[in-house]
């Protein structure tokens, strides 16, 4: 498949990979950014493998950062998370029609409590007074499979923290550095479009919770040690 693209479409595709030995989201990531060159990738894109993204996904993306003058910058996206019923359906042959937005399939599969969402298929770029007043704008928090922000931006945090190498975490502590550092952040649900595939998910602990509690109240911490740069640590 990737051989294939590389030859119809017309920019380069790069293509990384690593044995699956376990849960390594932050090593996969980080071995990505240390290749960028923000001069050459001003805006990083990032997304899951598990998603289907709206024919417009990286258009929105992009379009968000040109508003801003590609000043530092974190967009935060959200995705209609698919039932296990529907998301069986899906076939190359079909996956055109479903990405639209919203169809009949997607408000049954919502009505029959499987599909969580739904609304957010329809894509929503209208003017901020209008997402405000329809609730889109209330993004408070980084999604992994949803974002975008200004390469240098994630140099300077010093990516993922690779320290995490079990579920959830690793999104919240790259939330907190770009918060601490003080990136200018926005949200909006309903627009860069993605479906999300059922999958069985683990959950987080009691003990992963209280972690993240206690990292939000940290307002220092802006770079981690064990990222893109394995920065020494220092003893007093």
């Amino acid at each position: 498949m990737l051989l294939r693209l590389k030859t119809e479409l017309g920019f380069q595709i790069y293509h990384y990979w690593h044995p699956d030995v376990g849960y390594q989201k932050a090593q996969i990531n980080n071995k990505v950014f240390r290749e960028l060159n923000p001069e050459r990738h001003p805006i990083l894109v990032c997304l899951d493998h598990d998603v289907i993204l709206h024919p417009r996904f990286i258009e929105d993306h992009y379009l968000v950062h040109e508003k801003q003058s590609f000043t530092p910058f974190l967009f935060m996206g959200r995705r209609v998370d698919l039932g296990r019923d529907l998301s069986e359906e899906i076939t190359p042959q079909n996956l055109r029609h479903f990405t639209q937005g919203l169809n009949l399939s997607l408000l049954i599969s919502a009505f029959r409590g499987q599909t969580r969402h739904a609304l957010r298929s329809l894509r929503l770029a209208g003017p901020r007074w209008l997402l405000r007043l329809l609730k889109r704008d209330r993004v408070f928090d980084l999604l992994g499979s949803n974002f975008s922000l200004t390469t240098q931006v994630m140099l300077d945090v010093n990516g993922y923290n690779e320290d995490f190498k079990s579920y959830w975490g690793e999104d919240g502590d790259l939330f907190v550095r770009l918060r601490n550092l003080g990136i200018k952040r926005d949200g909006l649900s309903g627009y860069a479009v993605q479906w999300h595939l059922y999958h069985d998910r683990l959950t987080e602990t009691e003990a992963h919770v209280i972690a993240y509690q206690a990292l939000l109240e940290d307002h220092s911490y802006t770079i981690c040690k064990n990222g893109i740069q394995k920065v020494p640590r220092t003893f007093l």
